[in-house]
């Protein structure tokens, strides 16, 4: 059986923040997909910091399905000490010695710059490492027989800085400690096997890293929408949803993602304004899901520009797993008018409701997508404004595109994904 060594750092950061984001999703559902393969033998690391590998204990703790797996320790002098110093949330033991608060940090601070995730005892017996985001560790670089994957669900950062506040001349410094996009890219050599959810984060990598990727060592497998997202029919259950987030009674637009400006957000609230203004749709919403991101504040600025909308235009805020299938399921149609994205899952989980779907014609997008939905350039104020409005008036029109957004989300599984991926992993091996 292969050994394969799972990076859950991811889990560890979705579980300490109490909010999954699609990166978070898709290491989760790859994982559960991975194991029910029964063809691995998994065992678990987290490459961060104390701080991470902590909260992924405490994750595995609340998800006894993996408590056939082993999350690996850290070296353990430096997480005997760390232990009297907990993060929130924890629950240690009576400490051996209380430091004060000035010096705590000091020395959370410097068993954080010591970390090191792995010895190397715990790679002897590894076939495998697989991170789903985060730089691979150099000591798993630098240990002979181990053959290393790294999941790059897109490079939009690095391609696009802008969309993240980051300058051009950016360096690694400028990203997020847990989430640096660029140390990735920089521990990936010729011999680093990438898994990327499309084509067209592929092809972005590809051009970005130039000479420092083997293409013969390269898979697209694309992600799927988990199994609990399917269409709702029950009136009641919708009803008590929409109660819950505030959401008008009448029919809705719904969009879902990241309120950030690389979603495109401003736009369809513009063109929704022009919609019901033109139309006389008085009895027509938009909502808004998702957390607030980078520089959303451009997204409320633009809603004081119509005060007659502020009670059909409703922002949720993240919504609970368990509110998704319904809210996708109630929606007329959903709108996903991104500017870039590495896959898009929000478009897909939509489909497997059974919800009409208008999305962007760029980057990964049609992929997904196909030609289940409608696509725009996503700068196509009066083209959204028209396909909005023909979606409302047409019952027909609504059916035809459930339909097809029914038959499009079957071509993906987390199954498939999984066998994909376990495919690659024999490949490197043999």
């Amino acid at each position: 059986m292969i050994k394969l060594l799972y990076d859950i750092s991811l889990l560890g950061i979705g579980y300490r923040n109490r909010s999954i984001s699609g990166l978070m999703r898709t290491a989760e559902q790859l994982l559960f997909s991975l194991s029910e393969l029964k063809v691995l033998d998994i065992n678990f690391c987290s490459s961060l910091s104390f701080e991470v590998w902590r909260y992924c204990r405490q994750y595995l703790q609340q998800h006894p399905t993996h408590s056939r797996h082993s999350l690996l320790p850290p070296e353990m002098a430096r997480h005997y000490i760390y232990q009297n110093l907990a993060p929130p949330g924890d629950n240690p033991k009576q400490p051996a010695f209380k430091p004060s608060a000035i010096a705590e940090k000091v020395l959370r601070r410097l068993f954080e710059i010591q970390f090191k995730s792995l010895g190397r005892s715990d790679l002897a017996a590894i076939d495998l490492y697989h991170s789903p985001y985060h730089a691979v560790p150099r000591m798993v670089r630098q240990t002979v027989g181990i053959r290393r994957f790294l999941t790059v669900h897109d490079i939009i950062p690095v391609r696009y800085p802008h969309y993240f506040g980051l300058k051009k001349n950016f360096r690694s410094a400028d990203f997020d400690r847990e989430f640096n996009l660029l140390q990735s890219l920089q521990s990936i050599d010729p011999d680093t096997w990438v898994i990327c959810p499309s084509r067209a984060t592929l092809d972005d990598l590809g051009n970005y890293l130039n000479r420092r990727i083997d293409p013969d060592k390269t898979a697209v497998i694309p992600w799927a929408a988990a199994d609990h997202f399917h269409p709702c029919r029950d009136a009641t259950v919708m009803d008590a949803v929409k109660l819950k987030y505030g959401i008008p009674r009448g029919p809705y637009i719904l969009s879902l993602g990241t309120l950030e400006p690389r979603k495109n957000i401003v736009h369809l609230i513009r063109s929704f304004a022009q919609l019901v203004a033109q139309e006389n749709l008085p009895d027509l919403s938009l909502v808004l899901a998702g957390a607030a991101g980078w520089d959303y504040g451009s997204i409320f600025e633009e809603l004081t520009r119509y005060p007659q909308l502020k009670q059909r235009i409703i922002f949720t805020g993240y919504v609970a797993d368990e509110d998704l299938s319904p809210l996708y399921s109630g929606a007329l149609v959903f709108v996903y008018p991104s500017f870039y994205e590495g896959f898009g899952l929000p478009p897909l989980e939509a489909m497997q409701c059974g919800t009409p779907v208008i999305t962007s014609n760029t980057s990964s997008l049609p992929e997904v997508v196909g030609g289940a939905g409608i696509m725009l350039n996503p700068s196509d104020h009066e083209g959204l404004c028209q396909q909005m409005l023909a979606i409302y008036r047409s019952s027909d029109l609504r059916e035809e595109l459930s339909a097809r957004s029914l038959e499009q989300a079957r071509k993906f599984s987390w199954t498939a994904c999984a066998r994909q991926t376990a495919a690659a992993y024999r490949r490197a091996l043999y």
